[in-house]
């Protein structure tokens, strides 16, 4: 057996082809890995179904989140038309019809659709009236910047267990991650009369 004992040999460092190690990370936070990573799926992947739940899935574990939903929010009502929703524990995953109310926090979700901000989040507490229909300790809104014809704003619901700071590169990429579904869904679905 051959064993190289000079001291070369043993301080060799490998590094990566490019010089990237250097620069700090950018966008680097589970939240936004998860969110492109999904958009990802949406946009390659052939089941869009299949996709989207997984895209939430890994949502769901990055925010910590209980139950994360994708739907539609309606712009004038401040409802929330739920499509798909994952949920943690043994809540149920899949396809969903349920409508979400905002009746509580009716003028604070009219001012952030008026304001063209992406994110909001409410905090909600056991003795708030959204409650026993949102169970949680806040809720996350993230939603695309413009309306899509015909459907509301394309938008994540995530029902927090803690109140966690979104990092600052999470919101775009949750943005393109519902940018690259409502596209799907476009292509996918029949145009509505």
């Amino acid at each position: 057996m051959f064993v190289n004992a000079e001291p070369e040999a043993r301080t060799l460092v490998l590094r990566p082809f490019d010089d990237s190690w250097k620069q700090p990370s950018v966008g680097k936070d589970p939240v936004s890995e998860a969110a492109i990573t999904g958009a990802a799926l949406v946009r390659h992947l052939d089941d869009l179904r299949f996709a989207a739940l997984r895209a939430l899935r890994q949502l769901l574990r990055a925010l910590d989140a209980e139950r994360i939903a994708l739907g539609r929010l309606d712009p004038a009502g401040g409802v929330i038309h739920e499509e798909l929703v994952w949920a943690s524990g043994f809540g149920r995953c899949g396809e969903s019809e349920r409508k979400v109310s905002f009746k509580p926090f009716a003028a604070l979700v009219k001012a952030w659709v008026a304001s063209g901000e992406q994110v909001l989040g409410i905090p909600v507490g056991p003795l708030s009236p959204a409650w026993p229909e949102l169970p949680c300790d806040q809720l996350l809104l993230v939603r695309t910047p413009e309306c899509t014809p015909g459907g509301g704003y394309p938008v994540i619901l995530a029902q927090l267990r803690g109140v966690i700071p979104l990092p600052e590169a999470a919101p775009r990429a949750i943005a393109i991650l519902l940018e690259a579904y409502a596209r799907r869904c476009a292509s996918v679905l029949p145009a509505l009369p």
